[in-house]
């Protein structure tokens, strides 16, 4: 893995103070999934703000999970988990929008952004209950770019 995909992660989890106690849900090649939970009391009207802080942290720019650049992204982190280990399912980038919905329904309160760079792409998902009481829970996906993105 390069250490430009370990570099941006740890920008990230850093960012909400989610070292401690995190972990890798997937560690392949080309593709981590972190998750942790944050140290620092950020309330739900924070959670935007502070996710955005990341593009200019990132030096990224912001994408819609839904346009051609969101699906190319879990298209391409779909064939990296898939060359690591098999799935029977085909990518689907309206499953985050279903997740948010089932998370949701959960009682929690989620916000996420997809950021791009020229060589990596970061998808970040951040939820905490609905009530405030709580952490803040994070979720990094990173991802290599092939040299074929547009940004």
């Amino acid at each position: 893995m390069s250490d430009i995909l370990l570099k941006t992660t740890g920008q990230i989890i850093g960012h909400f103070n989610a070292y401690k106690g995190s972990r890798p849900a997937f560690h392949g090649d080309h593709v981590v999934i972190v998750r942790g939970i944050s140290r620092d009391p950020i309330e739900i009207d924070e959670m935007e703000a502070k996710l955005a802080e990341l593009e200019k942290i990132l030096q990224a720019e912001e994408a819609d999970i839904m346009s051609d650049d969101g699906k190319e992204f879990v298209e391409k982190v779909d064939s990296f988990i898939r060359d690591a280990e098999p799935a029977d399912t085909a990518p689907d980038n309206g499953g985050i929008l279903k997740m948010k919905e089932q998370l949701e329904a959960m009682g929690l309160h989620v916000e996420y952004k997809l950021f791009l760079m020229p060589n990596v792409g970061a998808f970040v998902a951040i939820w905490k209950d609905k009530s405030g009481f709580g952490p803040l829970y994070v979720e990094v996906t990173s991802s290599e770019r092939g040299e074929d993105y547009n940004i």
